[in-house]
């Protein structure tokens, strides 16, 4: 304003009560406006100076970092059946999926165990279940075990695999492909970050957090990171959402499982432990 009352042209022009003010005003506010805009925008360019976790989680991934989930609570059960009478079968198999159910502070939560394991007679008819490593120590996990499927399109669609959960345990992800829509034929998909060596038949997944807080599912590309499905294959997910550290202290079980027909016995070894939020932004910054 002061340089256009320099002008000559607007030597008696009185701004204080003009259109033109109001158009000054406009092009100061749009001039602040953007200033803030490039200011904002510049900030949530470097891992350092970023405030929207979507950010800072982008950041992370080009250094080959995925923040951590809500982590399950898991507690360790000793678990075993007997059965005293002839004929008894040389092993059995507990399934994978056997529910428990433990309250902290007056709420209940749901544990279940996450594979199969197995037993076998010790010539009396007790059946002590074991680790693949031998443990007798089962671990069972706090979550209610939800399930997405996907149908593959063909390779010239831009295939997009998100699991709208927040709540979402990545490490307690299964992931299995299926020939067909309708087959019971599968393959296993497994995390890469497990990976040894990677070939084009390699069968592993990526799993990612996208800025709305959820989590995509990237697979191989065939050549260099591995297999990918293919048309018509038939993509299903099934992981436990979890309520993360509030079931942290459970150490009271009880459980309608039964193996072969006989109620299934449960000493805790251990109290559950270990359940978390979700990594903070701050601590994946660092």
């Amino acid at each position: 304003k002061d340089k256009l009352k320099e002008q000559t042209e607007f030597a008696d022009y009185n701004f204080e009560a003009s259109g033109l003010n109001n158009l000054l005003d406009v092009l100061a506010y749009n001039s602040h406006f953007n200033g803030l805009t490039a200011n904002f925008a510049l900030n949530e360019s470097f891992l350092n100076t970023a405030q929207l976790r979507s950010s800072v989680v982008a950041h992370a991934e080009t250094l080959g970092y995925v923040p951590n989930s809500y982590s399950s609570s898991q507690a360790k059960l000793n678990l075993s059946i007997l059965v005293p009478v002839e004929p008894r079968p040389t092993s059995v198999t507990l399934e994978r999926g056997a529910t428990f159910t433990s309250s902290v502070d007056d709420v209940s939560y749901t544990f279940q165990t996450r594979e199969n394991f197995v037993a076998s007679d010790d010539g009396t008819g007790s059946y002590q279940f074991k680790t693949s490593t031998g443990d007798t120590a089962i671990p069972v996990f706090e979550g209610i075990e939800r399930e997405k499927t996907f149908i593959v399109g063909e390779k010239t669609d831009s295939q997009i695999y998100v699991i709208p959960d927040v709540t979402m345990d990545i490490s307690t992800i299964r992931v299995r492909v299926f020939d067909t829509t309708t087959g019971t034929t599968f393959a296993t998909y497994t995390n890469i970050k497990d990976a040894v060596r990677v070939t084009d038949d390699s069968t592993y997944y990526q799993i990612k957090e996208v800025p709305n807080g959820y989590y995509e599912l990237i697979f191989g590309d065939g050549i260099s990171t591995g297999k990918a499905p293919t048309a018509g294959n038939k993509i299903v997910v099934d992981y436990l959402s979890t309520v993360g550290p509030t079931a942290n202290g459970a150490s009271v079980f009880s459980t309608d499982a039964q193996v072969e027909g006989v109620s299934l016995q449960h000493v805790t070894s251990a109290a559950a432990a270990g359940g978390s939020f979700r990594e903070g932004i701050e601590s994946i910054r660092q």
